[in-house]
């Protein structure tokens, strides 16, 4: 499940994973993301990588490994070409970075988010998102530093903490968790998660 927002004149700033509560428990893979100027967004459909191609079953299956369905592909090169033709455009960089997380194309977001940093660095809803991107890729020493950049900036933005209580989680840090966990609790009570996440610290685990 995702939920998204619009910002910046660009796509959204996703955000990290979190849990799925089902009858038996919980489950990794939620993802969460910042209110819209409107008030909160409803769950949306999954990303455009979950999209119907255009191509029969047997065409798509003729691609050689690894590579992403054509409809992706074409999207891909069309905002890759855009970014490139436009270097010091930090939106289309980020639009290319939010694209490439949508599809889950991690590693290749990161150097987009990075990119579009580079250009505006105070932009904390990217540095987030670049936050995500190493949490879903297992790398919670630099998410962690990603979040900690994003709380510097804005230090209630309540996807920067509540991601950085999940990789403190990740990394058995508990008390860090938990003090992420406090903070976000104090400054944004009614955010989506609080209780699944106030229940992993009482358990002690994050699937």
């Amino acid at each position: 499940m995702h939920v998204r927002a619009r910002g910046g004149g660009v796509r959204r700033d996703l955000l990290i994973t979190a849990l799925l509560f089902t009858a038996v428990g919980f489950a990794g893979g939620v993802v969460y993301t910042r209110y819209a100027p409107g008030g909160p967004q409803a769950p949306v459909a999954p990303a455009p990588a979950a999209a119907a191609s255009a191509l029969s079953p047997e065409a798509e299956a003729a691609l050689p490994e690894g590579h992403p369905p054509l409809n992706v592909a074409e999207e891909w090169s069309r905002l890759q070409q855009q970014a490139e033709a436009n270097p010091k455009d930090a939106r289309a960089a980020l639009e290319l970075a939010n694209f490439l997380y949508d599809v889950e194309r991690w590693q290749d977001a990161i150097r987009w988010y990075q990119r579009a940093l580079e250009l505006d660095p105070r932009n904390t809803d990217a540095r987030t998102d670049l936050g995500t991107c190493y949490f879903n890729l297992a790398r919670y020493d630099e998410a962690i530093a990603e979040f900690n950049r994003t709380l510097a900036l804005e230090p209630d933005k309540p996807q920067a903490l509540y991601n950085l209580a999940m990789a403190r989680l990740r990394q058995q840090d508990k008390a860090g968790a938990r003090q992420a966990y406090e903070q976000l609790r104090r400054s944004h009570p009614d955010f989506p998660g609080l209780p699944q996440l106030a229940q992993l610290l009482d358990e002690g685990r994050a699937r």
